[in-house]
């Protein structure tokens, strides 16, 4: 992979590369939603990820080559263009990064399906903001670099995502999935049981979360708080609410916010009944939780559609499946399954028409080269 992405680089400008770093994907097993409520999520890397190439650049001239999309952007360094487009994401990391307005040569590569659902932005920012820390010798930990990735898209693209994405990418563990507090931003990982596999399934449908119902949907929780805090003025995330107080405010919220909230409530509880399970090992009670997951996910927060649902069902009839669940923003992308090891072929005969991928929970974002000297 080194030298594949090395030779591409001197192919594209004519000279050594300086560094190579990677940030993966991620996958949400289960806690949609949540995270820009301040709630639990439960996330894990997986071996698919975004590759950034770089090395000084002429004058103050940043130039950027995309492999994957065949595009090529310039501008000024030290400039912030926002152009809506993929040079966006970088425009964006620099600007907060506080990056010196020199010139940089670029290439990006990902073997992440672009609006899949499994964060290729949040790959490709974090990716970057851990290229540009290094070649700068910035000094920022993982987390400043979450931050810095997490106001790229949030502040200059434009899409009001939660942390989720930018923290799975930047602090997985191998082996293991992240049990993330997104209110306070503390973490534990819970072994990933070693019988099982993730399985993702393409369900055909791609979205842009920029142009999605996305922010539609963050709209409807920021109106389900203000009820709540009409009776509960210290509340201080949809998340900290329960089933009681949901009740009681209820007169005050219209039915879509009051459905959002129902989600976000009990999305919580989930994500920690099935850290539970998964420690126990209660891989049926894991199986229950997840299909809760997916119908709260097309009832109460409606981000599935029909063709989704239909095959999620038929996923999750299988007898090797221990849960299936849209994953994901919604409306469209992956459909998490989680599966026995060893049925990968007779799953993959099931779904002969559909592009899966098989992956173990992977670890964090890193250098994967740096040229001596």
């Amino acid at each position: 992979m080194i030298e594949g992405l090395r030779r591409k680089f001197i192919s594209r400008f004519g000279k050594e590369p300086s560094l190579i770093s990677f940030a993966p994907g991620r996958v949400n097993v289960i806690g949609e939603h949540t995270d820009y409520n301040g709630g639990f999520v439960l996330p894990a890397a997986i071996g698919k990820g975004t590759y950034v190439v770089l090395a000084p650049g002429e004058g103050k001239k940043i130039r950027v080559s995309s492999e994957n999309i065949g595009r090529w952007e310039e501008w000024e360094a030290g400039q912030y263009p926002k152009r809506g487009s993929f040079g966006d994401y970088l425009r964006g990391v620099l600007l907060y990064s506080r990056a010196p307005a020199v010139g940089l040569d670029i290439l990006l590569s990902s073997d992440l399906p672009i609006g899949g659902g499994l964060s290729s932005s949040a790959s490709l920012e974090m990716a970057f903001a851990l290229a540009v820390n290094e070649f700068f010798s910035l000094g920022r930990r993982m987390e400043e670099l979450v931050e810095i990735s997490h106001r790229a898209e949030n502040e200059f693209v434009g899409v009001k995502c939660g942390i989720m994405d930018q923290f799975a990418s930047a602090l997985s563990r191998e082996g293991h999935l992240l049990f993330l507090n997104t209110k306070n931003l503390s973490y534990n990982f819970v072994p990933f049981p070693g019988n099982l596999l993730l399985a993702l399934v393409d369900t055909g449908i791609r979205r842009r979360l920029s142009s999605s119902q996305y922010n539609q949907r963050r709209e409807e929780c920021r109106r389900a708080l203000q009820a709540l805090r009409r009776l509960f003025p210290d509340l201080e995330t949809l998340s900290d609410a329960d089933e009681e107080m949901l009740l009681a405010a209820r007169p005050y919220m219209d039915e879509v916010a009051y459905k959002r909230a129902v989600h976000v409530v009990s999305e919580n509880q989930r994500v920690e009944a099935l850290v539970e399970f998964l420690r126990s090992g209660d891989l049926c009670m894991v199986e229950k939780i997840m299909k809760l997951a997916h119908l709260s996910l097309s009832e109460d927060f409606e981000v599935s559609l029909p063709q989704i649902d239909r095959l999620v069902e038929k996923i999750s009839s299988l007898p090797y499946v221990y849960g299936a669940r849209l994953t994901g923003a919604g409306f469209g992308g992956y459909i998490i399954a989680l599966l026995l090891r060893g049925k990968e072929k007779t799953f993959l005969s099931e779904l002969s028409t559909r592009h899966v991928i098989f992956t173990l929970p992977r670890g964090s974002a890193r250098i994967i080269y740096s040229r001596p000297g």
